[in-house]
């Protein structure tokens, strides 16, 4: 009797089970790009009820752009989102019994162009064979938008992918331990450019071929060469050229000598010689001296844009390595002797291990130094103020004074490795960052000072030791580099003005 009853109450719950739990239903579907042309993955694929527009799953696609989720009976949206495809949305009714619901969702891509790279090694010869290179470090930012777009730090493949959209700067910058740093600067339907692509050698077959109507799409194949890094390895300056007799900067050199100190930057650990030949006109011995002076001024202008003179030297070699036939009491035209006054640079050592910023932290140093220059001073020049104070030559008038009052020399504080602390003038105005306030002096190994190169020091009218990082800019320039670079790496640092009235505090 007792068995005869739990079967009764089995059978019933048997017969009740459908009506307490509601039936479920797959939806399943697929997600590929416009004409066919691919399945696409990692597709975000989100399902919300249109009866209370809540959200009831989140998934991706796999490899063959295939999704597959279970609902219950109702109306549906589902939203297919991924990055460089424009948004697409479609609805889905399920019917009470409904064991499966199917839908296609074709992806529009947006404007912009494929750029599809691959990384070796720069040829020598046009019939050399190289190697790929694999592991190579990939950062792309967006200027425009002023974001990191893309970072690989270690390429499993000599390849990478990614598309440009329209109205967009970009730069992209490819690091590879034993090979020059590589940048490019990619302009999509911006300053005048459809899409235009600096520095790179060789791009096949060329974007033109693969435009679509109305120049909206496309696909960009790179063929992107690293050069290696050596010891006693040559680079030439193109078009480094001086007038006849002269050693200034001329203002096309200067173009081409920023090009010298962005190489620089983008590889901390090189040092380098920079070497000036001339062409053979003139006496033997007074060449020699001119191409020192012609060495002695790029290096200078180099250096002025805040490469430490530590890794670069000037060396004169005269008319000594002609490039052509025009030797002594040969007749040539000019440009023939102009080809002779030349520029190059010699790898002289290479410091492995060096510590390598962020593309996003570069371009934000390189926009502040932009944004500043001609307005914000430099730092004293130790080396002007003690050539004044020994009644040496001055550098040439056309040389811009230092915004910032110098004060009559004093020595440096102390020093530890690039770290130097120097007295804040007290006729400085601006803005600056308090790294620290402290009762007693600290030395220039503190923990707070690690990444800086100058950091100034002021003792407070109550006793105190302020130390500061100054020359930030204007107002704008100064807040951004404090909340985007020194705040996160100090977070006790303090946004200061001096004016009129003293040290003012702004956060």
């Amino acid at each position: 009797m007792k068995n005869n009853n739990k079967l009764r109450i089995l059978w019933l719950f048997a017969i009740a089970l459908p009506l307490i739990a509601p039936a479920q239903s797959k939806l399943e579907g697929y997600v590929f790009e416009q004409n066919n042309r691919g399945f696409l993955n990692q597709v975000k694929i989100t399902v919300y009820s249109l009866e209370n527009n809540a959200q009831v799953a989140e998934l991706e696609t796999n490899i063959y752009g295939f999704f597959s989720t279970d609902v219950g009976k109702g109306k549906y949206r589902v939203k297919a989102e991924k990055d460089i495809f424009h948004v697409r949305e479609d609805t889905v009714q399920i019917e009470q019994g409904q064991a499966k619901a199917y839908v296609k969702m074709e992806l529009r891509r947006r404007p912009g162009y494929l750029f599809d790279a691959t990384l070796a090694e720069m040829r020598e010869s046009p019939d050399q064979l190289v190697d790929a290179i694999q592991g190579a470090q990939v950062e792309i930012y967006n200027r425009t938008a002023r974001k990191t777009e893309l970072t690989i730090e270690n390429d499993p493949d000599a390849f990478f992918q990614y598309t440009f959209e329209r109205g967009n700067h970009y730069t992209v910058l490819i690091r590879k331990e034993g090979y020059l740093t590589k940048r490019i600067e990619v302009y999509v339907n911006i300053n005048g450019c459809i899409l235009c692509v600096d520095g790179v050698r060789a791009v096949t077959p060329g974007v033109t071929e693969n435009l679509t109507a109305g120049n909206e799409m496309g696909t960009l194949l790179a063929n992107i060469e690293l050069e290696k890094a050596k010891l006693d390895k040559r680079i030439q300056i193109q078009n480094i050229y001086y007038d006849y007799d002269k050693w200034n900067i001329r203002p096309d050199a200067a173009e081409q000598l920023d090009n010298v100190v962005q190489l620089m930057k983008d590889n901390p650990g090189l040092s380098v010689e920079l070497g000036s030949h001339t062409d053979s006109r003139g006496n033997d011995d007074y060449n020699d001296q001119l191409s020192q002076k012609r060495a002695i001024s790029a290096v200078a202008y180099i250096v002025s844009e805040g490469i430490d003179s530590l890794r670069i030297t000037a060396k004169g070699y005269g008319e000594r390595a002609l490039m052509n036939r025009c030797g002594n009491d040969v007749e040539c035209t000019e440009t023939e002797h102009q080809q002779n006054r030349r520029t190059e640079l010699r790898i002289t050592g290479i410091a492995k291990g060096k510590l390598m910023k962020s593309l996003e932290q570069i371009i934000l140093e390189e926009d502040m130094a932009r944004a500043t220059k001609g307005k914000a001073p430099k730092l004293p020049n130790r080396d002007k103020q003690l050539a004044e104070v020994r009644n040496e030559p001055k550098p040439p008038a056309t040389e811009p004074a230092p915004v910032m009052p110098v004060e009559p020399l004093k020595p440096l504080l102390y020093e530890f490795e690039n770290v130097r602390v120097l007295p804040l003038p007290a006729q400085f105005k601006g803005y600056a960052v308090e790294l620290v306030n402290t009762p007693l002096e600290i030395s220039a190994d503190h923990q707070v000072f690690k990444g800086q190169k100058e950091v100034f020091h002021r003792q407070e009218p109550d006793g105190s030791h302020g130390y500061f990082i100054v020359n930030l800019g204007n107002q704008e320039a100064a807040v951004a580099a404090f909340k985007k670079r020194i705040k996160p790496a100090n977070p006790k640092s303090k946004l200061v003005l001096f004016d009129e009235k003293g040290k003012n505090y702004l956060d």
